[in-house]
């Protein structure tokens, strides 16, 4: 058969044969096995390559779809997996290099917007068969043999993607990124082999930097958007960049041409290096380089200059990286230099004629990145350019700034960072501009952008930085009052001051010598000595005056402030500038204010007083400092100069009136009156009756000067800067002053003003909460929330009277006739009292005082409304609105954050009435929304009741009302609203709120059971009312919301009635009636969770587990009374109390089906810990109690139960937080089952949990199983057992101990499951060493437990793993250090290796190298607890002098050893010296000679500055405890 297709290479290349057959002919020829040809894949790929080249060359013709098919019959051959396999064979095809050259042409056809329609065939094919040869080596030879067809390539492809990215089409192909990114592969292997580097060169220069720098710069400039491909922007756009950077690097800057770009850029450079000569093939590689990067042919006009700024910074640092090296420095200047003429920037003004660029940004942003990788590289040595190369890069720089200052960009952020760069490199390059650089970039900045303000911010900061390394600060405040003074360009000139500016201020003074600062202070004196003169009626004069008192005010707030250790010249010139400041400065500007031309209330008179002002404060609060800090200090002109100084000038009645003073003027009067009632309050002795005046005056006026304002200042936000106060920010800085002063304020504050800060605090704490713009910004809600949240509130009493007031106001309006508005004389009644008698006769004292002011119809009506209140009569209801329940929760909100447990009587009572009266008129709609929110108000109502009833005054309501009717008014209205709540009962809200219910029942009936008053009456009275609610609900429709509030109510009082104390007065009556209150709850309770059992079927809920818990408590509390009560009598006679059945449980069927279901449910709840918390709880009392659990039955027995807690353990979503939350009732459940369990079967469940731990079940992948085995081990070792079940547990102890060691080795091999197995392996193991206390007394067992600690693995783990695996190792130590003390002096050795062990892991976690990568700014708090760990280890060692003194001086030289190659952060260090030191308590003088023979040369200085600390620190100090101790 295979000669029937022999002739088809004769068909092919016949002319007669037509053009569709013939491809028809090679596409079969290509797949079918039976066609006969001598190397047919050979022939088949010269046909096709003929074909296309004959037909580009005008020899052959055919039709676009002919073309179209010998391309995709060509992709098909390149991509076909016969190809491939017959490639890796080593069979040998060729490809023509013709189509190499046709590829290209047909890819170039393509890049210009309007292709040809000769080029009609898909780009897509002809794409894919560029990348079939790229990718195939065999055939990638045709364009790395032939150099320029490969740069032909690599050229079109990013000319083409050029066009694509500039076209607003989205790229939803990778395909071309993929093909560039195959080109640019091959391109990079050609490059490195070429020989001829200035070939490569010239390759680069000329037809790939101009396409590689506009593809760079439109893939970093195009905004991606959803329609593209993700893949493109996020990983291909990154590496076609990180492609072009390696092709620019190894042809511009290849180190072979470093020889060139020195013979072109240093030919004037005097050095006497020997001279290399460059290849003869490449001459001023820069300026070739250059030629083609200014050329905007390509580029274009609208994006040259943008391309050009964008590419001068890559190809200067790829030069710094090639060329930067020892000795190239002045070379990569020069490269600077170049690049720097390259963006066009205009010379400075008066140098020469220069045009400024259109758009300055891009290359405003250019020279800062120049500037910075100078400054990164070291290229500036100031000593070596101004002695060898005569200032020549001092020059340049001088330059640059001279033109950023002679055209000032303050809109642009790269403007300020060229500045902060060239400060850095040298401020003497700014210096002879500093006038122009503080005016243009300080004071006559108009910064309104935040990206520009912080970039200003780093500029100023560096300058002050700057200036106070070099000593100079004084020289730029000199400058800064220079410009001050000159005319301002602007009447609304900024503050000269931002908080951050302020914050670096701070920082420098306090470096700076005092001199320096007092030469600062003295310099501002002397400017405002020069304005006040002709200050009168010029507003510019009166501006600058307050902007240098602003200044003033904060240098003198922030320099380091006089002492008793100042030298003495410091403070008598101190002094003397005080005298000076008030004598020639405050006292002449207040002067000028008063007088007759100051009174107009003039724009210059209100900056005056305001200034006047400013630096009256300033010298009185100053002038308090220094008194209190230096007792050598005194007021200049004697003691009373600091009463002068609060009232010089005009006084301070006369001043401040709103309206009328400015913003600032009146913040500082504020400031004065409180630096008044400071002076007052601190003067010895007691005060007078004018003391006490003058205090309630200034307090009053600091409060009224803003009362206005802040009522209409809303969420505004101020920065914390005096400079920014005016009249907008005003109200933020009064409240901010307000809020920082209350306590010392509020004392002295009648009730009008304290009822206005009340009404503020209440107002913006209902306002929503908004961004101020920035985290440091005050606002007047801010503070308020703050107030709110703070611990000091409720010690302000007026105030958080005040504030609970304005709420309980808030919540009556929302529902009238709440019983907000009691009588004074009700609430006047509501005092603590002790017994009733007090309380009878405080009643009758009170009406008899109140007779006088209130008539008596009065007073009896309101006595009425309050019993109507409290009493068990409906009340009516009222439904609310969407909008007013969110306004109810709101304040109820707020009223749980005022922390209601500290009210005094009165406001409990008044809080009490209003929280019962909202409980019973508050009810719900139909609807669901209205009903969820309904019930939420209800459940913060009952959580502010309980709070209430926990509080110190719980005992007011149930003097004014009895105890019963207050329960049965609290639960009554939810019985009638349960058809409205159903719809509520699936929402998670309605569990939420039955669990607030129980906690407010079962604080309340506490409080009755602990008032021991009318105990029994009030709870039979509670019960008659639920036991009535369960008739009438069981006589009418079935509702499960009553079953579920009658057992929450039910559950609630038998679970504190059963633990009620009983009074040993009252015993026999007491028991008598407690027995039948007890009898009721159990007939009640129980014939309800039998109903609720009968109708539904299932008890699954959590609520009704804690009912039948609450329900077996009270029947066995009952059958404990009645086994006790049956006494013996004379002659043998039995005496029983009833007829009741003292053995068995009535509602023992209940119990076992609950137990039942709650076997089957816990291991499938990990979710919900509470719910599992309560089936816990159940189960400890249904295994407690043997008339029910069997220890042989397998369904609600003792195993049924162990294997429910096993399966529990081993749930996969169990964490061991969730474990960790429920080990007490764990550990209760545990107990219970080993006293209940036979010895034989507790040695068998011991011996399955042994099993568990063995390390097979690892290997099996049974984690989950050696897990729970781990859990269970820890949980029965810290059960209280006894007797045999104890003796059994630690017999196979030891097996344990080997199991966990073997544990540990294997799982640090495991890495899903190692981290931990072996944490909780050695949590185990801790406990067991803590209990094993006088139990694990074999040597042995101590020694494995060592290795168990020796085999962990502390290194290659997470952070949070390691802090982790660090706790539990310390956890062992410590364990074995305090329980076994018999057994640790042998093993002292061991001890002490597994202790050097975590101390150099915390070493090395430590080390200072570490702090700042990856963002790190400090060591973590891990490593600090670890460190703190250490130390306390240290501490504990040195208490066991008599057993580690020998083995100490080793630790001490591990350390010091380690210590001397890393280097520790100064925390970590820190911590562990100290506990170093207590080592060397135990170091003795002959240990010590030792270690200063033994130890390094290098580890000995260590060692020596250790030991110097521990004499200088600690040594001393514990010789001097030590002479006190007895």
């Amino acid at each position: 058969m295979a000669t029937i297709y022999s002739g088809i290479h004769l068909k092919l290349k016949s002319m007669k044969t037509p053009w569709e057959d013939k491809l028809k002919l090679a596409r079969f020829a290509w797949i079918s096995h039976q066609c006969f040809l001598p190397k047919k894949e050979q022939v088949l790929m010269d046909w096709v390559s003929r074909a296309l080249t004959g037909y580009y060359s005008k020899k052959l013709q055919f039709g676009d779809d002919i073309l179209e098919g010998l391309w995709t019959y060509l992709d098909d051959i390149l991509h076909s997996k016969k190809l491939q396999k017959l490639i890796e064979k080593g069979k040998i095809i060729t490809l023509h290099a013709t189509i190499a050259q046709i590829i290209n042409d047909r890819i170039g056809e393509h890049c210009s917007n309007m292709p040809s329609n000769a080029t009609l065939s898909n780009l897509v094919t002809v794409l894919n068969c560029c990348r079939g040869i790229l990718t195939s080596p065999a055939f990638a030879i045709i364009y790395s043999s032939k150099w320029e067809l490969l740069v032909d390539l690599l050229c079109t492809l990013s000319l083409l993607l050029c066009c694509r990215l500039r076209s607003t089409e989205a790229l939803r192909s990778t395909q071309l990124f993929e093909v560039l990114l195959l080109a640019f592969d091959l391109y990079l292997v050609a490059q490195r082999q070429q020989r001829s580097r200035g070939r490569v060169f010239l390759q680069v220069c000329s037809p790939l930097l101009q396409p590689f720098l506009l593809l760079r710069h439109l893939l970093s400039s195009r905004c991606w958007t959803s329609e593209d491909e993700v893949a493109v922007w996020q990983h291909l756009s990154k590496e076609v960049g990180q492609k072009i950077q390696a092709a620019l690097q190894g042809g511009l800057f290849h180190a072979d041409l470093l020889n060139s770009y020195r013979e072109e850029l240093l030919q004037d450079d005097g050095s006497q290096e020997k001279k290399v000569s460059p290849p003869k093939d490449l001459v001023a590689p820069m300026e070739t380089m250059l030629s083609k990067l200014t050329d905007a042919g390509l580029f274009g006009p609208d994006l040259h200059s943008a391309v050009v700024a964008g590419s001068v910074p890559l190809l200067y640092r790829l030069s710094l990286e090639s060329y930067c090296r020892e000795g190239n420095h002045l070379l990569g200047f020069h490269i600077f230099a170049r690049f720097l003429d390259t963006l066009g920037f205009p010379e400075p003004t008066g140098v020469g004629p220069g045009q400024e660029p259109a758009d300055w940004n891009p290359g405003l942003i250019a020279l800062d990145q120049l500037l910075s990788l100078t400054l990164g590289s070291n290229i500036y040595n100031v000593a070596v350019d101004k002695i060898r190369c005569g200032g020549l890069q001092f020059t340049l720089y001088s330059r640059v700034a001279e033109m950023l200052l002679s055209y000032p960009r303050q809109e642009i952020p790269a403007w300020f960072r060229c500045l902060r760069t060239l400060i850095s490199l040298n401020h003497l390059i700014v210096e002879p501009n500093l006038d122009d650089l503080v005016s243009l970039a300080w004071l006559d900045a108009d910064v309104s952008d935040p990206r520009v303000g912080r970039a200003q911010e780093s500029l100023l900061c560096a300058l002050l930085e700057t200036y106070t390394k070099l000593r100079q600060l004084p020289r730029l405040f000199q400058e800064v009052l220079a410009i001050i003074a000159r005319p301002a360009a602007d009447e609304l000139r900024r503050p000269v001051l931002s908080a951050g500016l302020t914050e670096k201020l701070r920082e420098c003074l306090l470096e700076l010598p005092a001199g320096q600062a007092l030469d600062i202070w003295d310099l501002m004196l002397k400017s405002l000595e020069v304005l006040i003169p002709d200050l009168s009626g010029d507003s510019d004069l009166a501006l600058k005056a307050l902007a240098v008192s602003t200044l003033l005010n904060a240098v003198l707030f922030n320099m380091k402030s006089l002492d008793d250790k100042t030298p003495a010249p410091v403070l008598k010139r101190a002094q003397l500038l005080m005298d000076k400041m008030t004598r020639a400065v405050v006292t002449p500007l207040l002067r000028t204010v008063s007088e007759p031309s100051g009174k107009d209330r003039s724009p210059w008179a209100l900056r005056a007083e305001s200034s006047g002002l400013l630096l009256r404060s300033t010298w009185v609060q100053l002038d308090h400092m220094m008194k209190l800090n230096c007792s050598k200090y005194v007021s200049p002109g004697g003691a009373e100069a600091g009463e002068r100084g609060l009232h010089c000038g005009l006084p301070l009645e006369g001043q401040g009136v709103p309206g009328q003073s400015s913003a600032l003027s009146l913040h500082f009067l504020q400031l004065l009156a409180i630096q008044g009632i400071k002076s007052i309050t601190m003067q010895p002795g007691s005060r007078t009756e004018a003391d006490e005046v003058s205090l309630r005056s200034a307090a009053v006026r600091v409060v009224r000067l803003g009362e206005d304002a802040v009522k209409n200042a809303g969420a505004r936000a101020w920065d914390g800067e005096l400079g920014s106060i005016d009249d907008e920010t005003y109200a933020v800085a009064h409240w901010h002053l307000l809020m920082s002063n209350l306590a010392l304020l509020l004392p002295h504050l009648p009730e009008p003003e304290v009822s206005h800060l009340a009404d503020v605090v209440t107002a913006n704490l209902l306002l929503p909460e908004r961004d101020c713009g920035s985290e440091n910004w005050l606002s007047i809600p801010a503070m308020c929330r703050s107030l709110l949240r703070s611990s000091l509130l409720p010690e302000m009493q007026p105030l958080h009277r005040g504030i609970l007031l304005r709420l309980m106001e808030g919540v009556s309006s929302l529902l009238p006739g709440t019983g907000f508005n009691l009588p004074a004389c009700l609430l006047e009644q509501t005092g603590d009292g002790g017994d009733a008698s007090q309380e009878a006769g405080n009643q009758q004292s009170s009406a008899l005082g109140s007779l006088g002011s209130h008539p008596s119809p009065t007073q009896g009506s309101s006595l009425l409304n309050a019993q109507d209140v409290l009493s068990v009569k409906e009340t009516p209801t009222r439904t609310l609105l969407e909008h007013q329940l969110d306004r109810l929760l709101q304040l109820l909100d707020l009223l749980g954050a005022l922390r209601l447990d500290s009210l005094n009587g009165a406001d409990h009572f008044h809080c009490f009435v209003l929280l019962v009266s909202l409980v019973t008129t508050l009810k719900p709609k139909l609807e669901k929304a209205n009903t969820t929110k309904c019930l939420q108000a209800l459940s913060q109502t009952y959580v502010l009741l309980t709070v209430l009833q926990t509080g110190t005054s719980c005992n007011v309501v149930f003097k004014r009302a009895h105890a019963g009717d207050i329960l049965e008014k609290v639960m009554s209205p939810l019985f009638p609203a349960g058809s409205r709540l159903a719809s509520c009962a699936e929402c998670p809200v309605w569990p939420e709120f039955l669990d607030v219910v129980q906690r407010f029942l079962t604080v309340s009936v506490q409080a009755v059971v602990e008032r021991k008053q009318s105990m029994c009456l009030n709870l039979e009275q509670f019960v008659t009312f639920l036991s009535s609610t369960w008739l009438s609900s069981a006589r009418s429709k079935w509702r499960p919301v009553t079953e579920q509030l009658l057992i929450t109510a039910l559950s609630a009082l038998s679970r504190v009635v059963v633990k009620a104390p009983l009074q040993p007065d009252k015993t026999r009556h007491m028991g008598n009636t407690l027995h039948s209150l007890l009898i009721q709850l159990v007939g009640l309770l129980g014939a309800v969770l039998q109903s609720h059992s009968d109708r539904d079927g299932r008890l699954e809920q959590n609520l009704t587990v804690l009912g039948v818990t609450a329900l077996l408590e009270t029947e066995l509390c009952l059958r404990e009374e009645e086994e006790e009560d049956v006494v013996p009598k004379e002659g043998g006679v039995i005496c029983e109390r009833g007829n009741q059945d003292t053995q068995g449980l009535k509602h023992a069927d209940l119990y076992q089906r609950t137990c039942f279901q709650v076997l089957h449910r816990l291991p499938s709840s990990p979710d919900d810990p509470e719910s599992v918390q309560t089936q816990l709880e159940f189960l400890r009392i249904y295994s407690s109690t043997s008339g029910l659990c069997s220890d042989c039955d397998n369904e609600t027995g003792i195993p049924s139960v162990l294997s429910a807690v096993k399966a529990l353990l081993t749930a996969p979503k169990v964490t061991q937080q969730f474990i960790q939350s429920l080990e007490v009732q764990l550990v209760e459940l545990l107990h219970c089952v080993a006293e209940r369990c036979t010895e034989q079967q507790f040695y068998l469940i011991v011996k399955s949990i042994a099993q568990g731990l063995e390390v097979n079940n690892l290997w099996n992948g049974q984690h989950q199983e050696v897990v729970s085995s781990l859990n269970l081990t820890a949980l029965f070792l810290k059960c209280p057992l006894s007797g045999d079940v104890e003796k059994t547990l630690w017999f196979i102890v030891p097996q344990i101990i080997m199991a966990l060691m073997v544990l540990c080795k294997e799982s640090a091999l495991d890495q899903p499951w190692g981290f931990k197995v072996t944490l909780l392996s050695l949590e185990t193991l801790a406990v067991l060493v803590h209990q094993g206390e006088g139990i694990l007394s074999n040597p042995h067992h101590v020694a494995v437990a060592f290795d168990v600690l020796l085999c962990v693995p502390l290194d290659h783990l997470r952070l949070d793993e390691y802090g982790s695996i660090f706790r539990a190792i310390q956890e062992v130590l410590f364990a074995i250090l305090q329980s076994q003390p018999k057994v640790l002096f042998n093993a002292a050795p061991t001890f002490f290796q597994c202790f050097n062990r975590l101390a150099l892991s915390v070493m090395h976690k430590g080390r200072q190298k570490c702090v700042g990568d990856k963002g790190v700014t400090k060591v973590s708090e891990v490593v600090l607890e670890c460190a703190y760990l250490v130390e306390r280890m240290c501490t504990q060692i040195a208490s066991k002098a008599e057993k580690f003194a020998m083995f100490s001086s080793f630790a001490v030289a591990e350390y010091v050893s380690e210590l001397q190659k890393v280097t520790l952060d100064a925390d970590v260090k820190r911590h562990l010296t100290v506990g170093m030191y207590h080592l060397l308590d135990l170091v003795t003088e002959s240990d010590l000679r030792f270690l200063n023979a033994s130890l390094q040369p290098g580890v000995r200085e260590v060692f020596k500055e250790l030991y110097n600390g521990y004499t200088h620190y600690h040594k001393s100090k514990k010789q001097g405890e030590e002479k006190y101790t007895a």
